[in-house]
């Protein structure tokens, strides 16, 4: 029997796929060859957000329907119809931006979660999304990033709350903390950028390090209107 679409709960029409082909269509999102695959051009995407330490910044959508709703389903319920739904998007971001001829990163990291809740979720949304574009890309991900404590969920906090939280969040790994600058230019993933505080954070520690300007990959961008709520 063929999959429900995930939103409107019809048949879909292609195996393998979470969406049926109406609603796949009309998905909002961001047009990735008018912004120059580069949302930091955007104005309405850079206010309010800090210095984030990046030249490029890369994303499916706003964070709005259909994307919340998968997100929630994917990291709070356990939903993992919704989560491979997102991957299957986050490939076809990866696969429109090499088509268009802008510039691959030479390697890949992410946001690294709290043990503990890794232990609880049974996985790291941004680990599995910088897998996918590595995949698309054959270049490696690399565990660059270490937590130095847990902080507080930023789900639960306010603006001003969550960029206290971010502070001193993390440290480099070890293992790369030499070879940093020349491991080329580093893609950034985590999964939705609300104040920023995190990415911030975890470019500037990277920049510290040494690395050169990163590009940032995430599933969605939270609208300045809902970020200083």
């Amino acid at each position: 029997m063929p999959n429900r679409c995930l939103w409107c709960d019809l048949p879909v029409h292609q195996a393998g796929q979470q969406m049926c082909s109406c609603c796949q269509q009309a998905l909002p999102g961001f047009d990735i060859v008018f912004y120059h695959g580069n949302l930091l051009w955007l104005p309405a995407v850079q206010q309010g957000l800090p210095t984030l330490y990046a030249e490029r910044l890369v994303s499916l959508s706003w964070y709005q329907p259909p994307y919340d709703y998968a997100i929630s389903q994917w990291k709070l319920q356990h939903q993992l119809a919704a989560g491979h739904w997102l991957l299957q998007q986050f490939r076809q971001l990866a696969q429109q931006y090499q088509a268009a001829g802008f510039p691959l990163p030479d390697c890949l990291c992410f946001i690294p979660m709290p043990t503990w809740r890794y232990l609880d979720r049974g996985f790291n949304q941004a680990e599995l999304l910088a897998e996918v574009l590595a995949k698309t890309w054959q270049i490696p991900v690399l565990p660059l990033l270490q937590r130095q404590r847990s902080g507080l969920h930023q789900r639960q906090l306010k603006r001003w709350q969550r960029q206290r939280n971010s502070e001193r969040l993390f440290q480099l790994n070890p293992v790369y903390r030499k070879q940093l600058s020349q491991l080329g230019q580093i893609a950034l993933v985590d999964d939705v950028i609300t104040t920023g505080s995190t990415l911030k954070q975890a470019g500037g520690c990277l920049q510290r390090g040494g690395a050169k300007p990163l590009q940032l990959w995430t599933l969605a961008i939270t609208a300045k209107d809902r970020r200083h709520r």
